[in-house]
């Protein structure tokens, strides 16, 4: 063990906790810092998981009493062996601190079967861990196998839009606040529909670095993980779905497109959901069979990297609107589906709420034209009729309105008034 070395490491790391200006994140919030367990917290690559370690750090008051490692270092380029976390421990209750009682774990996944001495370190009952990984090699569904149920795990998204405007220093706290920042709200709003959510993106202004993040991710984390020959039938795949973002989009269909086989479409889609690039949202249906047969929509992890490599000619803003408000739903752990009625006119979203239908909400850019307004209230209002419900939301970019048709009621709603209305601190994986 080269105890100077890792004494080196330690402090180069700990010391980043003290110089990063850091911005809020909601999910530092939500965290169950009671429980005995691991908290890993999992999402794409370049959605802060990091920061959101140093945040917790911060918002715990922590002292001196914990170690927060990036395994990406150089030094585990070639000690990676999983005693080496042990190690590290060991060297700084000697060096820092013996009280220690907290370890920060980002990017876990570099140090080789690091699940054994994780589970070690949890069974001894003497740290609160938590740990970050990369969806290249460390997924939701391999953690729950590798810590066997030893885990709290929480996805970590790009910005909502609250965050978004925390990252501008537009601080809204309150419903007042929205109507007292409402110039700059809406300003931002379309700047958020236009670069996207991505920290580093937002901080910077800079949409190149999206396109830089897609490559990024279909080559770490799809092409070298899974061992991918056809690389560029892949990038046009996902070229594709993400430019139809919003969409349904059959297997069928982008088989013929791209002229491959039925099994590899399916795991070329696998592959892009698994990395967090595109999401897919069933229709919804009693039928649990019928739902799982049903055609899925498609949406885009980011609003700005669906413009960075899209081969849209033109802006649909109205697909837009929608992906971003579908993220919204997503990160606040709605369960969430799109739903069709009997006469098969479709409704964007339906919320459900254990055995309830909850809520149903349509998307538009606009209503100033009128096929649109009534194609939209009809969708919603024959929805509302067959389940029941009393209620209906158009979401808009500015209109705002309350419809009465006998005992319905249906609300439009500026989509950013609604994002801010509905962001809790308290709700929900972010």
């Amino acid at each position: 063990m080269n105890t100077q070395q890792i004494i080196r490491v330690i402090d180069f790391w700990q010391k980043t906790i003290e110089k990063n200006k850091l911005e809020d994140r909601l999910l530092v919030e939500t965290l169950d810092y009671e429980s005995k367990e691991i908290i890993d917290l999992i999402g794409p690559r370049r959605s802060g998981k990091s920061s959101i370690l140093k945040l917790i750090i911060k918002h715990l008051n922590l002292e001196d009493n914990f170690l927060f490692i990036n395994f990406e270092d150089p030094f585990f380029i070639e000690s990676n062996e999983p005693q080496i976390i042990e190690e590290f421990i060991l060297v700084f209750k000697e060096y820092f601190n013996p009280n220690l009682e907290y370890l920060f774990l980002d990017e876990i996944q570099e140090i080789n079967q690091w699940e054994r001495a994780v589970r070690k370190l949890r069974d001894s009952k003497q740290f609160k861990i938590f740990i970050t990984g990369s969806s290249s090699k460390l997924l939701s569904g391999e953690i729950s196998t590798l810590l066997t149920g030893r885990h709290i795990s929480y996805k970590v998204f790009p910005l909502s839009f609250s965050e978004f405007l925390n990252f501008k220093n537009v601080t809204i706290k309150h419903k007042k606040d929205i109507i007292l920042n409402q110039k700059a709200i809406a300003k931002y709003f379309y700047k958020y529909m236009n670069i996207g959510s991505f920290p580093e993106v937002v901080l910077t202004e800079n949409p190149e670095l999206v396109k830089n993040y897609f490559y990024d991710i279909l080559q770490k984390d799809i092409v070298m993980r899974y061992d991918v020959r056809e690389k560029e039938i892949l990038e046009k795949i996902a070229i594709y779905l993400i430019s139809n973002s919003s969409k349904i989009v059959s297997i069928e269909s982008l088989k013929r497109t791209f002229d491959i086989s039925f099994a590899l479409t399916s795991s070329y889609i696998d592959y892009l959901k698994n990395s967090f690039l595109i999401f897919e949202l069933p229709q919804f249906s009693y039928s649990l069979k019928k739902q799982q047969k049903s055609l899925k929509k498609i949406y885009s992890i980011d609003s700005g990297l669906s413009n960075a490599i899209s081969f849209r000619f033109s802006k649909d803003n109205g697909r837009i609107l929608e992906n971003i408000v579908f993220l919204h739903l997503k990160m606040t752990g709605k369960e969430i589906y799109y739903y069709k009625t009997k006469n098969n006119l479709e409704v964007d979203f339906i919320i459900k709420e254990g055995t309830a239908e909850k809520e149903l909400i349509q998307v538009s850019w606009n209503l100033d034209d009128k096929k649109t307004r009534d194609r939209e209230i009809k969708g919603l209002l024959t929805a509302m009729n067959e389940l029941s419900l009393q209620n209906g939301l158009i979401l808009t970019d500015d209109e705002e309105e309350v419809i009465k048709i006998g005992q319905k009621i249906i609300i439009i709603k500026p989509t950013y008034k609604w994002l801010l209305e509905t962001t809790s601190s308290k709700k929900g994986d972010y």
